[in-house]
């Protein structure tokens, strides 16, 4: 996994994160994610974006690398997740 030292946020995705963080209606977790998005894009390190935001470091590097993947519609929904294979099969 390469390390992200820094990431660059145009100004129309600041603006867009701006509004989502400001708006009284965005979901917290995407809250979050754009406020991890600005700060990182201001030159602030992992460690001090988490200890800021409250979140993990591993958190933070995993919505950056989110956010340089697939922009801000990528901070916008989840991950879909396998399913567990115990759960999987039908029980007995």
């Amino acid at each position: 996994m390469g390390k992200i030292e820094r990431i660059e946020v145009p100004a129309a995705d600041r603006e867009r994160l701006e509004g989502l963080v400001r708006d009284r209606n965005t979901p917290q977790k995407v809250v979050w994610r754009a406020r991890i998005v600005l700060l990182s894009g201001e030159g602030i390190g992992a460690v001090a974006v988490a200890d800021t935001v409250g979140k993990s470091v591993l958190t933070v590097r995993r919505w950056r690398r989110r956010y340089r993947d697939q922009g801000v519609e990528g901070l916008l929904k989840d991950a879909t997740r396998r399913r567990a294979e115990s759960r999987c099969r039908p029980r007995q």
